[in-house]
């Protein structure tokens, strides 16, 4: 007979793809957070009218790990602190997907045959002046 457990397979602490995604969301939320420091911080640099770049940049190369390190122990003493970062982690990771995702459809490249026989189809009929009339007149009605 079978069993009344679940056949879905579980998670345990060695499990390489739990490892492998707790290590990216880690690592993902701490340069998310060094990033915001950054705009954060050009931001002020911005209002306070320092239009120095070599300025700039020596500000931010000091000051950023400095908020950075400032922090973060405080973040590890806080418990809600910490349950905030934790469930900070899977948004970052979602928030990298769906600008991953965003960057792959803006620069895709569509070589497939479909693509090039559509293209042609569209070459073909600006060449014909009667195609390019029944394509105008159907684009100039189309809800």
């Amino acid at each position: 007979m079978a069993g009344t457990e679940s056949t879905a397979p579980k998670l345990s602490e060695d499990d390489p793809i739990k490892v492998l995604f707790d290590m990216a969301s880690y690592w993902a939320t701490i340069w998310s957070f060094i990033a915001l420091c950054l705009w954060f911080e050009h931001q002020i640099l911005k209002r306070l009218d320092i239009e120095s770049g070599s300025l700039q940049v020596a500000i931010l190369l000091v000051s950023t790990p400095a908020i950075f390190l400032a922090t973060v122990p405080r973040i590890q003493k806080n418990p809600k602190a910490r349950l905030i970062l934790e469930r900070a982690r899977y948004v970052v990771v979602l928030v990298a997907a769906a600008l991953l995702g965003a960057y792959l459809h803006a620069n895709h490249k569509d070589d497939s045959y479909e693509n090039a026989l559509r293209d042609g189809a569209v070459l073909a009929c600006s060449k014909i002046a009667a195609c390019k009339a029944a394509a105008i007149d159907y684009a100039n009605t189309r809800e």
